[in-house]
């Protein structure tokens, strides 16, 4: 479980956020995301929820070298925080298995999962506040997530008749090709770290790697589903997109909304039990339930919080 947070992490889809912003502006009329919003405004307002932004998110809302100031003041409203790039998430996670694997010592809070630029801070916070949105940088890292997309990887092995749960060696290893200096850090002394990136490779265990659980399970059920033609044809690209983001993002939130088909697979395999999250497709009946089960838990959270609180005014001998 990495939703380790004093928070409740809630993901919306894109598709979600478009109708909500419909509502938020009064374009349209939806009750459903009206309460949502409101909901998860005042969540936001008594520091019980945070809603991440992602770059998927900002990319319909750039228009003219600008972005849409009104959908960033909604996003503002309800979590005003960002998650990073998914190939940010995949490294953090790699190099967690490499520490556990070496049995080297790893005091990281689990919740700090997110590379830093700066070499002293290997580590910072899980969720960025809204640092890196601007057009540049919003354009920049979409098109840096496509070309580090690991979709075609699982395509061409499934084509080769590959079991993908044989594979996960082969998957990390193009992060260690390509950023050893992201990696090596974090290898043992005593050898080179060659050889020990090798033995490391050969680990069954890393394909229990988070991002490669989730993907190689999601991708698999997607081309059984669709068959390879029509995965490769592109009309199932929005599929693909969903499932790659879930991989990345799903295990560090408690309530995750996304595409009906990769909610159908997720809690059809019961996948999201490892991770302690609850899933949701973004139909207006599944939405509804998000809302009963957010409510009680926001309940739950804040009763824990004044329990806490009075035991901590005991102990300082208030009472």
């Amino acid at each position: 479980m990495l939703n380790d947070f004093d928070k409740l992490v809630v993901y919306l889809d894109s598709a979600t956020l478009k109708y909500m912003f419909m509502s938020y502006t009064r374009n349209r009329d939806y009750p459903v995301m009206k309460k949502l919003f409101s909901l998860l405004e005042e969540g936001y307002k008594t520091d019980t929820i945070v809603t991440p932004i992602t770059f998927n998110h900002l990319i319909p809302y750039i228009d003219e070298n600008t972005i849409d100031t009104e959908y960033l003041a909604m996003m503002a409203k309800i979590g005003q925080i960002q998650f990073h790039r998914r190939f940010t998430v995949r490294t953090l996670q790699l190099i967690r298995i490499i520490n556990y694997f070496f049995e080297k010592k790893y005091s990281k809070p689990q919740w700090r999962d997110i590379y830093s630029s700066n070499p002293e801070d290997k580590y910072v916070a899980g969720f960025n506040q809204y640092r890196s949105i601007s057009i540049q940088n919003v354009l920049k890292s979409y098109e840096r997530e496509k070309n580090a997309s690991r979709i075609f990887y699982f395509i061409e092995n499934f084509k080769k008749g590959n079991k993908f749960e044989d594979i996960a060696g082969e998957y990390f290893e193009y992060i260690w090709e390509e950023f050893p200096d992201l990696i090596t850090p974090y290898l043992p002394q005593n050898g080179s770290a060659e050889y020990n990136m090798k033995i490391f490779l050969e680990f069954d265990e890393i394909n229990e790697i988070p991002e490669y659980h989730l993907m190689s399970n999601l991708i698999s059920h997607l081309i059984e589903t669709y068959g390879i033609g029509e995965i490769e044809a592109g009309s199932k690209d929005d599929l693909l997109l969903a499932a790659e983001t879930a991989a990345a993002y799903m295990p560090y939130c408690h309530f995750y909304v996304t595409e009906v088909e990769i909610a159908e697979i997720i809690n059809m395999t019961g996948i999201n039990e490892s991770y302690d999250v609850k899933v949701y497709d973004h139909n207006e009946s599944s939405l509804y339930q998000l809302i009963e089960d957010l409510t009680f838990y926001i309940e739950t959270l804040l009763a824990e919080r004044k329990l806490k609180s009075h035991k901590s005014m005991f102990k300082k001998g208030k009472f």
